[in-house]
């Protein structure tokens, strides 16, 4: 297998069809396919479907085509780092933030690295949580944010942070909770505006393990909401009260919007901290960045930037 293989293999993929992909790599149409057919005789798999509307990837395509992605990042990641000098740090990063973590993060992030490290390439992306896995398994991402439920075994974990769960309400409740932190029981009388299973690890998934451990559990959901913005926007609407950290909705609290309640059950928090994938190697920029993401979290957490949080301590990602 080369490397002229995976970018021609790639670029079939994204253009659809091998003539697009031809004029993109500039090389024959026919040279194109003879690789293809070389790729798919070394795998014993077929790549590609083909038909008169073009190309398409098969089951063992689209997950060969991931592959191909990370592999051929990490292969212009080590050009870079082999041509820099040592003293400047440069080449890309991808970091990818949850919903509920790219809110506070993002542009204290996206700032701290164009002050610090002007020549490195930052890519934020916020992937729901069900997509974090897979991007950084296959290399297409170089970090991510996440919680340390549930990660597979070739994700390392160093934490971050620890945060509470907050009860959340509209300030126009007709049903105010009064002051104070809130019992289980209190938290839990109405139903709940909550994010669907399938995107909940970060919030959902752990705040029903907490409520596990305490023998309780939500009784009633009034909506399920894959999305932060459409989730306070649906709590802010009165439809129902939620659960979450408090500085997903820290502005709507500071301006009136929404109240917030600390609920007072043991263990009701999460901890946030770096992923990276095990199989991949690291480069000097990649790092960096998470060095810098440590010093960030860690500034927002001690200047009350990241309200309901405290910092954490760990090794080098």
């Amino acid at each position: 297998m080369e490397i002229r293989q995976l970018k021609y293999f790639v670029a079939i993929i994204d253009c659809g069809s091998l003539s697009g992909a031809a004029r993109e790599v500039f090389v024959a149409q026919s040279a194109l396919s003879k690789q293809v057919l070389e790729l798919e005789k070394e795998l014993g798999v077929q790549l590609l479907h083909r038909s008169r509307n073009g190309v398409s990837a098969t089951d063992p395509g689209k997950v060969f085509y991931e592959y191909a992605q990370g592999i051929l990042k990490h292969l212009q990641d080590a050009r870079v780092a082999v041509l820099d000098s040592a003293q400047t740090l440069s080449g890309s990063v991808v970091v990818a933030l949850p919903q509920s973590v790219a809110s506070p993060l993002a542009l204290p992030l996206l700032r701290a690295v164009a002050a610090r490290y002007p020549h490195i390439s930052l890519n934020l992306n916020e992937e729901l949580t069900g997509n974090l896995f897979e991007q950084l398994l296959y290399g297409r991402i170089d970090l991510a944010l996440f919680t340390d439920v549930g990660l597979p075994a070739d994700i390392a974990f160093s934490p971050l942070l620890q945060e509470d769960f907050y009860w959340l309400s509209a300030a126009t409740d007709p049903q105010p909770p009064g002051t104070g932190a809130l019992t289980l029981e209190q938290a839990l009388a109405r139903p709940l505006v909550w994010p669907g299973l399938a995107h909940g690890h970060c919030t959902r998934a752990l705040v029903e393990a907490a409520l596990a451990k305490q023998g309780a559990f939500v009784e009633s959901v009034a909506l399920e909401v894959n999305s932060v913005h459409i989730l306070k926007s649906a709590v802010e609407a009165g439809i129902g009260p939620t659960i979450m950290p408090l500085n997903l909705a820290r502005r709507e609290v500071d301006e009136g919007r929404l109240i917030a309640r600390r609920i007072d059950c043991p263990g009701l928090n999460r901890r946030v901290g770096l992923c990276v994938s095990t199989r991949m190697p690291s480069t000097p920029a990649r790092q960096a960045v998470a060095d810098l993401i440590r010093q960030v979290v860690s500034d927002m957490c001690l200047q009350d930037q990241w309200p309901g949080s405290h910092v954490l301590t760990a090794g080098p990602a």
